[in-house]
């Protein structure tokens, strides 16, 4: 392999988990000693990312919309949205990329792949790399789409697009990063789909030698994306039914995006909690640097991960697979991959039975009581874990699936 290509249109600055994914792959792609380039929207709030500098390419993020049809807005997004990635997709240098190369493409939806194929057949032949894209996100299923018309197409242009890459360029690899999301995208397209772990083993970027002094009020720390996808409006009565524990949990509770939490109607869970900021409340605003994002998840007893179960009973979560690396306990919603996950490698974790802010708050009770046997179980299963989910073993298995690809065709 000459160079690795990450094209990520979702990476535009420190918050959420794409810069932390990429920094993970790209450190592991220089550790092996591959050349290694790194492209993400135009809007960058970010210049590089694990030494490699970010090329800004793409004009849109993934869920962005262009149709407002009710009957046909899946069409409309599916042909404007891949017309534009399509364009974006052309801009970029075609010298830069060899039949020696892999591009990775790590989110992408229906209305992305197809521009692929597009461009792959507008590329000379000697500059058609190997192509692994990721499918991270079963939008059609997804609570807001559910009252929508003909939402059912969004599975039929995965089928179409998926088959027309796979048509154009047989050196393309159809991946997913958890076992939920390769059964379903493998029903869904027919083809053969490729599991890969989330690679968010975080411990060698922490230093887990200086443990800080032992609290006596435990501390439950809720991080990452604001969204009531991740149970954000279960936190004001979460930590309102907590408040008669002994010993009383502190929570400190990142609000990641405030303007975007009120547009998604969250704006009166966010006044709440905000006035309950104090002594059993910290909010940790904005967009974190990497270094305070992780010392958020170190100095954390139990880690919060109300998520709903629609969503998350097939989609990875970056924030799990980060605290079970490190050894977290973790109290987490059932019939969600992390749920599953936590079994598969008996971690220190306490599962909520429904998705109510009252089960969750039973959950993070339940952690409390049994907090030391708990944070014992999550330290003994932590190497375990991060050994099959970092990203020396995600590059392990994917460069292994490339090589067995058919050969590049000559130019």
């Amino acid at each position: 392999m000459r160079c690795i290509h990450v094209l990520d249109p979702q990476l535009t600055d420190l918050g959420g988990h794409y810069f932390n994914y990429n920094f993970q792959l790209l450190r592991e792609v220089r550790r092996r000693g591959f050349d290694a380039a790194l492209y993400g929207r135009k809007q960058l709030a970010v210049t590089e990312c694990s030494g490699i500098t970010v090329t800004p390419a793409f004009s849109h993020e993934i869920f962005q919309e262009a149709g407002n049809d009710q009957l046909i807005w899946a069409m409309e997004n599916f042909y404007a949205i891949n017309q534009a990635f399509l364009m974006d997709l052309l801009r970029l240098d075609a010298r830069k990329f060899s039949t020696d190369d892999l591009v990775y493409f790590p989110n992408l939806l229906q209305n992305q792949v197809y521009a692929i194929a597009l461009w792959l057949q507008q590329l000379p032949l000697a500059h058609r790399p190997t192509v692994a894209v990721m499918f991270r996100y079963l939008n059609h299923a997804m609570d807001y789409v559910q009252a929508r018309q003909n939402k059912d197409m969004i599975a039929l242009f995965y089928r179409f697009a998926v088959r027309q890459l796979l048509a154009t360029h047989k050196r393309t690899l159809i991946c997913a990063d958890t076992t939920e999301l390769a059964k379903a995208y493998q029903q869904i397209t027919g083809v053969p789909v490729l599991e890969l772990p989330n690679p968010m083993d975080v411990s060698e970027l922490l230093n887990l030698a200086q443990a800080r002094p032992a609290n006596p009020r435990p501390v439950v720390v809720y991080q990452g994306h604001t969204s009531p996808l991740r149970g954000f409006h279960f936190l004001p009565e979460i930590v309102e039914r907590c408040a008669k524990l002994n010993p009383r949990p502190r929570f400190v509770i990142q609000l990641q995006n405030r303007q975007a939490a009120i547009s998604m109607k969250l704006g009166p869970m966010v006044e709440r909690l905000e006035k309950m900021s104090g002594d059993d409340v910290r909010i940790v605003p904005g967009a974190l640097a990497q270094a305070d994002y992780f010392n958020l998840l170190v100095d954390s007893d139990i880690v919060l991960l109300p998520y709903t179960p629609t969503f998350y009973g097939a989609g990875s979560s970056g924030v799990f697979t980060e605290a079970a690396s490190i050894g977290k306990v973790v109290v987490v919603s059932a019939g969600t991959v992390p749920a599953r996950q936590g079994r598969e490698y008996q971690l220190g974790m306490v599962t909520a039975d429904k998705w109510t802010p009252a089960a969750m708050a039973d959950a993070v009770a339940a952690a409390v009581q049994r907090l030391p046997a708990l944070r014992q179980q999550s330290e003994t299963a932590a190497p375990r874990f991060r050994r099959e989910n970092c990203a020396q073993a995600f590059w392990e298995k994917l460069l292994a699936a490339a090589q067995a690809l058919p050969p590049a065709q000559a130019g």
